[in-house]
């Protein structure tokens, strides 16, 4: 990391001079840090300022790779419920506790606190997209050829059905009942091998493979997914980008601010809402992947849609890599999978996570004019707390930091020619998944 300064220590004092609170009374160091932390992650999501190289060896045969697992030093997710609980606490005036365990008022509670946290974090997943998951069910052939879904599925991205006999595992296109009867009326008379899927008029969590598959097979795919079950008791990780857990601060403070009682606070719940809205609506397009590299040799990056419409069998036979698939945020896949002659390498130039200060000494990897940004954001968010008329006081303080958030990326514009179309790269498979009401079976 090039920068030598400021230390978190110097931030944290910073920070409590413009709060007035230099002996750091009303806001305790561990507080402070917080808020910086935050800071710079908000900075780094709205402006992927942060960029750097990983890389990793194919699998043989092995088609996607999740980036947390391969490159968890770069793009980890490591932010725990423990420490979303730690961040509403102060935000709520509520001491912070060790972990586990709660010794505020009566006005909230651990499980409250914690249910807010996993439905906020499942809404995220549902709505960015962010994150996809393979699955895989074993299934038992039926003349509809409908088969039920494990309840943690939210949205379907991509199919493949196995037949048992054979092991061979093809990509199904997706499509819909309409096109389906009006291009191919005999898409109900079960076939060895299906070759499409639709979700348009199936009950929830089923899935209409067509035709109907004529024996037993093992239906997988891609899908945006619920999270893992968060139980207060036990630290245990969000499953989401780092960079982007004050966004589902921000929704759990909306939920909490909302109920009735003295916990009622219409004013600061709305500014919460408005924040998760404006975080989700970013995470939506933000990029990750930037360039891709094979074994040196730069390559493309397409989206899995891509690969399945233009080339079906494109995960059946190994061989040199030619191209990269994204899924969401976080499944890079090789199209076709590593073959023989390998190892390959494949390295990325990403948008890692933004390095945060753990202690004193470490020291905040910004520039000096983008410092006064991080105060001016952490200072926003240390006048929560206090109440509906200073957070609207506070607000020129966001509106700032927001300013210079857009300034920075007119100058990463200005001085990256081709920004744009390589940070759509990232975004081509939600264009995609986004016009699937047109799609019709192809032959």
């Amino acid at each position: 990391m090039p920068y030598t300064s400021p230390t978190l220590t110097e931030a944290q004092t910073a920070l409590a001079v413009r709060l007035q609170d230099p002996l750091s009374v009303r806001w305790v160091l561990a507080e402070l840090t917080v808020y910086l932390r935050e800071s710079l992650r908000w900075w780094n999501a709205m402006t992927a300022h942060w960029r750097d190289q990983g890389s990793f060896n194919l699998t043989i045969a092995q088609t996607f790779f999740d980036l947390p697992t391969v490159i968890p030093a770069l793009r980890g997710y490591t932010v725990t419920n423990w420490e979303l609980v730690t961040d509403l606490q102060y935000a709520l005036l509520e001491p912070a506790a060790a972990g586990g365990t709660w010794t505020g008022t009566a006005q909230f509670d651990l499980a409250v606190i914690n249910a807010a946290i996993q439905r906020r974090r499942d809404q995220f997943l549902r709505e960015t997209g962010q994150v996809i998951t393979e699955f895989s069910e074993a299934e038992v052939a039926t003349v509809s050829g409908r088969f039920e879904l494990a309840e943690n599925i939210i949205n379907i991205r991509h199919v493949d059905w196995t037949v048992n006999a054979t092991a061979l595992q093809l990509p199904l296109s997706r499509t819909d009942e309409w096109a389906a009867n009006s291009f191919r009326a005999s898409w109900v008379t079960p076939a060895a091998q299906p070759r499409w899927f639709s979700v348009t008029v199936t009950p929830p969590l089923f899935v209409q493979v067509m035709p109907p598959p004529a024996t037993d097979g093992i239906l997988a795919g891609l899908a945006i997914q619920h999270g893992l079950p968060l139980d207060p008791l036990v630290s245990s990780f969000l499953g989401i980008p780092d960079d982007w857990a004050w966004v589902v601060k921000y929704g759990a403070l909306a939920d909490l601010l909302q109920q009735d009682g003295l916990v009622l606070d219409p004013q600061r719940a709305d500014y919460c809402e408005t924040r998760w809205r404006q975080g989700i609506e970013a995470a939506r397009h933000a990029p990750v992947v930037l360039t891709a590299y094979i074994n040196g040799a730069v390559t493309q990056i397409a989206a899995v849609e891509d690969a399945d419409n233009y080339t079906p069998l494109w995960s059946l036979v190994t061989g040199i890599p030619r191209k990269v698939v994204m899924a969401g945020q976080n499944l890079v896949g090789s199209w076709p999978p590593a073959g023989g002659g390998g190892p390959y390498a494949l390295a990325l130039d990403l948008v890692r996570n933004a390095p945060v200060p753990v202690i004193g000494a470490d020291v905040l990897q910004i520039s000096q004019d983008v410092y006064d940004t991080i105060l001016d954001y952490a200072q926003h968010l240390a006048l929560f707390k206090e109440g509906p008329g200073q957070l609207d006081l506070a607000m020129a303080l966001l509106k700032r930091a927001g300013t210079a958030a857009g300034v920075d990326l007119n100058l990463q514009q200005a001085s990256q020619p081709s920004r744009r179309p390589i940070l759509g790269q990232q975004n081509q498979e939600q264009h995609v998944n986004a016009l699937q009401d047109d799609a019709i079976p192809v032959e």
